[in-house]
């Protein structure tokens, strides 16, 4: 493929994640004049959490089907349905069906994000992935700074409508920027079975236990609680089968991988400890420093440049200082940072949060871009987008999990609401996962360096 072709689809690459990234983020801005809207007794929260459970449960399945069928029309068939989806958000008269579009737009969003990241993985080499998925990561930093105000505007000036109807000229541009300039090379037919419906349907069932009894935990503890271990149970019973079928929906020859698993793990660690640090550090400034939100999230802004440094060096790095003891390193500077934030005085200077946020930037996207990478290296031709939505899932499951972790915790520590205390309590748990993801790394064989 030329290289003109490689920078047209690159650029499909970073509008697609750039369109997803903002929808995560503009419809927060928009939820005040939703609930005004539609009443304020409406579950705003639902909102928020159908997006992101349909996108996780969707996410394996277009990985595969991608694999099978390719990735330029399953990419597609993701795009129109997120702005399907997304066009009928605007047009909601009720909130039900507000949130049932929602569910569509996630759905799309599922097809998009792992297929962004396998097609990196597919038309450049391995030198060149950490700075394109550098590159692809500042998507997400951009639309954190930029949607905020764009929703805020439109909100102000049109109504919360047109915080889905900007997304749709973005997406229109994507596909035909796909459509004119991704040539995929021609795959052999292959026939949809009801024994592969029956594992999707298997897979999506085991996913939705997990995240369920995430999401109900925090609220009743013994229920959730056991619907989430009986999800690992019938997780467990997923992947025995799965090893029994000669067309597994999983990747279940990389997954005997112990590096691959390794490096999964520390993914959805990592990505975990990362949410104890953006969601409640914008809040330690603002409860705890009585500073303006605004100034609460723009002490994000360097940990997102920092990420992205780090995201675009972090092969370079790791060919010169080895996979292992640059993976340590990073975790060590994450953990440093933690162990620092658990120790800080309530009234602790603004700029002494920005400079904590930089290096927590720079070995996150460092740890996190090295350890997907080594996990992406494993996958086979054949396998590359099943095994790219894969770690995109463990991604989202650390996030979810985490997030509900820190927020029990943070109930737990905290004496009064938003106490000193429970934030410590939730920097010291956050300290305690880079230290798991440390040891498991020092525990790894050297066979991959």
């Amino acid at each position: 493929m030329s290289q003109t072709k490689k920078r047209w689809i690159l650029l499909a690459i970073y509008l697609a994640t750039f369109m997803t990234a903002v929808e995560s983020t503009i419809v927060i801005t928009a939820a005040n004049a939703i609930a005004n809207s539609f009443g304020r007794e409406i579950p705003i929260a639902l909102l928020f959490s159908s997006y992101l459970f349909s996108s996780a449960l969707s996410t394996p399945v277009f990985s595969r089907l991608a694999d099978q069928y390719g990735k330029k029309p399953i990419f597609i068939i993701g795009l129109l349905l997120f702005m399907t989806g997304t066009f009928l958000c605007g047009i909601s008269q009720s909130f039900f069906i507000l949130v049932f579009f929602r569910m569509v737009q996630g759905i799309g969003a599922g097809g998009i994000m792992p297929i962004t990241f396998s097609l990196i993985g597919d038309l450049f080499d391995y030198e060149s992935r950490g700075r394109i998925m550098g590159l692809n990561n500042s998507a997400w930093g951009i639309a954190s700074l930029a949607a905020p105000l764009l929703g805020g505007l439109l909100v102000e000036n049109f109504s919360w409508h047109w915080v889905f109807f900007i997304n749709i000229p973005v997406g229109l541009i994507t596909i035909l920027i796909l459509l004119l300039f991704y040539n995929e090379k021609k795959r052999p037919s292959v026939s949809f079975s009801y024994q592969e419906l029956g594992q999707y349907l298997f897979l999506i069932t085991v996913l939705f236990l997990l995240l369920v009894g995430i999401q109900i935990i925090p609220d009743h503890f013994i229920l959730g609680g056991g619907v989430f271990l009986f999800g690992i149970l019938v997780s467990f019973i997923l992947l025995s089968y799965e090893n029994k079928v000669k067309e597994p929906v999983l990747p279940v020859e990389t997954l005997r991988s112990s590096d691959f698993l390794l490096f999964n793990l520390v993914t959805f660690l990592m990505n975990g400890a990362m949410m104890g640090f953006q969601v409640y550090l914008p809040l330690w400034i603002q409860t705890q420093l009585s500073l303006s939100p605004s100034l609460g999230g723009l002490a994000l802004l360097p940990s997102s440049v920092f990420f992205i440094t780090g995201s675009m060096i972090a092969v370079p790095l790791g060919k010169y200082f080895g996979t292992k003891r640059l993976l340590t390193f990073c975790m060590g500077v994450n953990g440093l940072v933690f162990l620092i934030l658990g120790f800080l005085p309530q009234m602790t200077p603004y700029f002494v949060l920005l400079i904590l946020a930089s290096f927590s930037g720079f070995g996150t996207g460092t740890t996190v871009t090295t350890s997907v990478l080594s996990a992406q290296a494993l996958a086979t031709d054949k396998n590359i987008s099943t095994v790219s939505g894969f770690i995109t899932l463990c991604r989202n499951l650390g996030q979810s999990f985490m997030i509900t972790f820190f927020g029990i915790v943070f109930q737990l520590f905290g004496k009064s609401t938003f106490s000193i205390d429970g934030y410590q309590g939730v920097f010291f748990s956050a300290l305690f996962v880079v230290l798991l993801s440390i040891l498991m790394v020092l525990l790894k064989k050297d066979s991959q360096e």
